[in-house]
């Protein structure tokens, strides 16, 4: 296993059956109306899965954790990872549970989606299970937000790893990067009032904007206001809203935004959140490990990266100040020193411009080719 892995996703994974028609009307209750499906095709899905496809599009080596079926469609599931580079050895098999399905809709006028889902109960991962990680394998963990109390014991766990690294690291003076402390991110997505309690322990917090409206906001401003109060002291927040782009607050408190970038015509908008997020995590990642690669601090390579400059040439020390956030128990900083408002600004333009790509396209095929194009810019 490679020690500079991106991250490893933890969730159910589940197979998706999809359905291209040339048009949909769910409203028409009137009647049964019989239509003839275009395009019939077979889909691996489930957030952490997507996001572990489109990091692997993007040449990010990358692991998914998450409970498997051995009933019908493992060889499947397995064999797709496979075709997209994707690491799951450390998933467990689970046999008398079967595969979450979900039967999947998509209007070729609209580019809308309907989702029908059905879950046999398929167990969610242990804290057993993910303990049995080797810690120093990973750079980036990244949680779906579900299964509270487990995930946040997961957390915990990661916590006290990096918290071991300081000792560590005081009598160590290599400056090797597989001594860097775990970047800990999870997404906020469901209607669930507990997933509140996971901020406080994350680094990177991606919300969605029906969690947003879940929780009475409106707008991204109002959902990056309202999640600093709950989040840990320098956390990064995220925010996503469609056709209006997405906003995101740096550790300092800086505000940025990208518009969004639509295609000239939709085609498939199955997914298109999860790659916004893997796309954030590709480029923050990078930007991770090549300010780590320079003595120089953070707000000088963060310029010279957006503007393709070498990272050894001419810097000036920029200082910021994060704030304690007094409103959670946690004590703990996010360990981001390497985000800044250049930094966060570039991933969630950057980001924009892959879910927009991704519109465009059937499935995930061909990001590839705009993460090769988008990285040239």
């Amino acid at each position: 296993m490679q020690r500079n892995r991106d991250r490893c996703s933890r969730a159910r994974h589940l197979s998706s059956r999809m359905n291209l028609i040339s048009d949909y009307h769910s409203d028409n209750q009137s009647c049964l109306c019989r239509q003839r499906c275009i395009e019939h095709r077979w889909q691996r899905g489930g957030n952490a899965s997507n996001n572990c496809t489109v990091l692997s599009l993007a040449k990010t080596p990358c692991e998914f954790m998450g409970t498997l079926s051995s009933e019908q469609h493992l060889s499947f599931l397995q064999d797709d990872m496979r075709k997209y580079k994707i690491n799951f050895a450390h998933c467990p098999m689970l046999e008398g549970a079967g595969c979450p399905t979900s039967t999947v809709i998509l209007s070729l006028t609209s580019g809308s989606r309907t989702i029908l889902h059905h879950n046999p109960s398929l167990p969610e991962l242990t804290f057993e299970d993910f303990a049995k990680l080797n810690l120093e394998e990973y750079c980036w963990i990244h949680f779906e937000g579900r299964n509270v109390t487990t995930v946040l014991s997961m957390i915990k766990h990661v916590e006290t790893y990096n918290n071991s690294l300081k000792n560590s690291t005081q009598n160590d003076n290599s400056t090797d990067s597989f001594h860097l402390p775990i970047t800990i991110s999870v997404e906020l997505e469901k209607s669930n009032e507990q997933l509140l309690d996971l901020l406080p322990y994350v680094d990177v917090a991606f919300v969605s904007r029906d969690f947003a409206l879940f929780r009475g906001c409106d707008n991204m401003s109002e959902t990056l206001r309202s999640i600093a109060q709950e989040a840990k002291s320098g956390a990064t927040i995220i925010c996503a809203w469609g056709d209006r782009g997405a906003m995101a607050r740096t550790p300092d408190g800086t505000i940025v935004q990208s518009p969004a970038f639509p295609p000239a015509k939709t085609i498939d908008s199955l997914g298109a959140g999860d790659t916004f997020a893997a796309a954030i995590l590709h480029y923050l990642n990078k930007i991770k490990f090549s300010s780590n690669k320079s003595v120089q601090p953070m707000k000088t390579l963060s310029e010279k990266l957006l503007h393709n400059e070498d990272p050894e040439t001419k810097s000036n020390e920029v200082k910021r100040e994060i704030k304690q956030n007094h409103n959670i128990e946690s004590l703990e900083q996010s360990h981001t020193e390497f985000i800044d408002s250049v930094v966060l600004q570039s991933a969630v333009t950057f980001a924009c411009r892959v879910a927009g790509a991704k519109l465009g396209l059937k499935g995930y095929d061909g990001l590839d080719k705009i993460f090769k194009e988008l990285q040239k810019v």
